[in-house]
């Protein structure tokens, strides 16, 4: 449907959407894959046959049957094996059909695995290691060893946190199952690599069998998922003949473009399925599962149009890097049947990971501004000492769907100063008329701006003007991790397509702070935004918060 809005026509998917919001009311299309099912079953048998086995051979297996808590213990030892499977995203259509990284990937997840079980055994075996200072110690000696290696294998950091997260946690459903005595499996811990090797060797098996042979050969046609094409170019034809040539699992149903097809230098004819404005006719009746953009043309709101309807079917978007080069530079992007390419996910079960990410931004945050209370004091004081006026800035900031909200910062700018100056910089920025390679500023911040005082030079320096937002977090105004919030004025001359970075809760940091903070242009920080919002996840947040403390010590792209 086209709509006119400011003169200008702008395509609309709403009339066809099932939920009133793409982003706020969850998937209305996703439905639970057979395909995952399956494996999902197959490693479980496969894990827990395994350990079975080890405490059979073992003369273990009549002591666990009589005894339903060594039982339990058993069945999160042998849950420990697969673990890392989801992380590894070896329940992914796109990423297991070739043989090569479905292999490479089982083995790095269970390396991963193999280190937790490692560690569950080392302290179960030296138990004092969990009492008194001992344990704080061995946290503190853990956190060191994560920061050291983490500049050199940055990439393999949050396995190692996961790794040491799990096998904290085993240990301690283990811990609460049965106080007096340690799982007889760990006591008798010969058990546990017979059962991991075997389980490993059993996986690799039925994992070739079933993925390789019955869903990728036999019940091929059942399994593999229908692909719209938007766009028709060079690039369009380019992946067709990947996906035929490399066998992948995916069916490209045809092209979704305003004129015919033309002659393209595929393996196969495929049709022309309608324009863009029909798109939703043609998910319903084509029964599409994913959509991959390569018209380098499409409108920017058009875009955004289309990702809204498509998170709200529950459909992945995928885009080749030179649509969105800033994603392409800025951040690891994913890779579809072996091609670089970027992802938008459909977001799921948003109620749900929206409150399960409040309460933890509120556990986090707590004792954070308890042990920060030293330092508000020195600051409170810096900022006293050098300019007269408040300690707090108190702004009206533009927040989730342009609700407003109190921000609190701590004052870096000389007291009752107008803001005239800084509402034309932001005007000529979003109208493009500055750009990142100016050499000034970049997104919403003036480099020498002589309203900053001494002491707001050196908190602006390192962000600490920021960390009276903690207050906002607690309050549920922001979270630690989101886009930044605006002011008032600068949402007034927002367009349409831009005002859907505030259609989740703003964040203290976010991606295109550790990116490049204040050296990213205007409308590529909006999709840097967009990005995270699509694809958001506690895993992304957790490496976004470790990335800013690099970002912020680097003091890259500060004012």
């Amino acid at each position: 449907m086209i709509k006119q809005r400011g003169g200008e026509d702008v395509l609309e998917f709403r009339p066809f959407l099932k939920g009133s919001d793409a982003l706020t009311k969850g998937v209305t299309r996703g439905r639970v894959s057979p395909y995952k099912v399956g494996l999902f079953v197959d490693d479980l048998i496969a894990a827990l046959f395994a350990f079975g086995f080890a405490a059979w051979i073992t003369g273990l297996s009549q002591f666990l049957w009589e005894n339903p808590v060594q039982s339990v213990a058993f069945l999160v030892l042998s849950l420990m094996v697969i673990a890392f499977f989801p992380t590894y995203n070896l329940y992914s259509y796109h990423l297991i059909y070739s043989n090569k990284n479905h292999l490479v990937n089982l083995i790095k997840s269970f390396a991963w695995s193999l280190l937790a079980l490692s560690i569950i055994v080392f302290l179960f075996a030296y138990p004092d290691l969990l009492e008194g200072t001992s344990a704080i110690l061995l946290v503190f000696l853990v956190a060191i060893g994560i920061l050291l290696i983490s500049r050199f294998f940055g990439d393999q950091l949050l396995h190692v946190l996961k790794s040491v997260g799990l096998s904290f946690l085993a240990i301690g459903i283990l811990g609460l199952l049965n106080a007096d005595e340690s799982p007889i499996l760990i006591e008798h811990w010969f058990a546990i690599p017979i059962g991991f090797l075997l389980a490993v060797a059993i996986v690799l098996v039925s994992r070739t069998l079933l993925v390789h042979v019955v869903f990728n050969d036999w019940m091929r046609r059942r399994f593999r998922r229908q692909v719209a094409i938007v766009g028709s170019g060079q690039e369009a034809g380019k992946i067709t003949r990947h996906i035929v040539d490399h066998n992948a699992p995916f069916w490209v149903s045809g092209f979704v473009v305003p004129e015919a097809v033309g002659d393209l230098d595929i393996p196969v004819a495929k049709d022309r399925l309608g324009e863009l404005k029909e798109l939703p006719q043609i998910v319903e009746e084509e029964r599409i599962d994913e959509i991959i953009v390569t018209d380098e043309t499409i409108d920017k709101r058009v875009l955004i149009s289309l990702l809204d309807y498509c998170t709200s079917e529950g459909l992945s978007v995928w885009f080749p890097p030179q649509l969105m080069p800033i994603i392409d530079v800025k951040l690891y992007i994913d890779n579809f049947c072996g091609l670089p390419m970027i992802r938008l996910g459909s977001q799921k079960n948003t109620f749900l990971f929206n409150k399960i990410k409040h309460g933890l931004d509120a556990l986090i945050v707590l004792p954070v501004l308890l042990l920060l209370l030293p330092l508000f004091l020195a600051i409170a004081a810096a900022i006293k000492l050098t300019s007269p006026g408040t300690v707090f800035f108190r702004a009206t900031m533009m927040g989730k769907n342009g609700k407003p909200f109190t921000m609190y910062k701590f004052r870096t700018m000389l007291a009752d100063t107008g803001n005239e100056a800084h509402k034309d910089y932001v005007k000529k920025l979003i109208n493009g008329q500055i750009r990142e390679d100016s050499g000034k500023g970049g997104v919403f911040k003036m480099a020498e701006d002589q309203r900053i005082t001494s002491a707001g030079k050196l908190l602006r320096k390192f962000s600490l003007d920021e960390l009276p937002q903690l207050i906002n977090v607690l309050k549920g105004e922001m979270s630690l991790v989101g886009p930044r919030p605006c002011l008032p004025y600068e949402y007034e001359i927002y367009k349409d397509w831009h005002k859907k970075r505030l259609s989740i809760r703003p964040g203290i940091t976010g991606v295109w702070q550790v990116a490049g903070r204040s050296a990213v242009a205007f409308e590529d920080m909006v999709l840097l935004d967009l990005y995270y919002i699509y694809n958001r996840s506690l895993s992304l947040d957790a490496n976004i918060l470790y990335e800013t403390v690099f970002a912020v010590l680097g003091r890259k792209g500060a004012y």
